[in-house]
């Protein structure tokens, strides 16, 4: 087995901005950058530490997930052959890193090693922060939804009847337009509270 030889290359500017989305690949590489593509499709292992992130769109008010890469301009490629002319025609690459000999500045595994663990880190932790976002709002929209019911549906829900087993009881009684209403409401709460992980949230409805 070859082992492992890290080098930096220059990246060529705009390569490290992602690349368009192509359903074919896996998961693991939807939000691939152009480099990390075009060295990839060629058989290159390479690894490009990133920083991740979430932007509310000023507009649309979505909020998509964008990454930066953590060191601009620089990707570390693995070339246990030393390949290192066919790694100089993928495009987006302009050169090596050189070292005090003037050749290609090679990186020991424990400092690759430290860098990926330093990158996981930072995306569990993005996770972690997008998944309480999340979560937040979707017990935000729920606790909405459940004032919105109150204010229609007529007094009297015993404490242990849900609020959505006290509007589908009660809503054939309702005129047809607030009918409409709170079928809404109701089909709005059981897809915030499908998933069987928060099954309990629906029954505090």
């Amino acid at each position: 087995m070859k082992r492992s030889r890290w080098y930096a290359i220059r990246v060529a500017p705009g390569y490290q901005r992602m690349a368009a989305v192509d359903e074919r690949l896996p998961e693991s590489r939807r939000m691939e950058s152009i480099i990390e593509r075009n060295c990839r499709k060629d058989g290159f292992d390479i690894f490009m530490p990133s920083v991740y992130t979430e932007l509310r769109h000023h507009r649309t008010k979505q909020i998509p997930q964008k990454w930066f890469p953590f060191l601009v301009g620089y990707a570390f490629v693995n070339l246990p052959r030393l390949n290192f002319e066919e790694l100089r025609r993928v495009g987006g690459v302009v050169s090596f890193l050189r070292g005090a000999n003037y050749g290609p500045l090679e990186f020991p595994d424990g400092t690759i090693e430290a860098l990926y663990f330093a990158d996981h880190e930072r995306r569990q932790a993005f996770l972690y922060e997008q998944h309480c976002r999340k979560e937040n709002e979707r017990h935000e929209q729920i606790q909405h939804l459940r004032v919105q019911l109150r204010k229609i549906l007529p007094k009297g829900r015993k404490a242990r009847v849900s609020m959505v087993d006290h509007a589908e009881s009660a809503i054939d009684f309702l005129s047809p337009q607030i009918k409409e209403r709170v079928q809404t409401i109701i089909s709005g709460l059981n897809s915030l509270t499908a998933d069987a992980e928060v099954e309990n949230l629906r029954k505090a409805v």
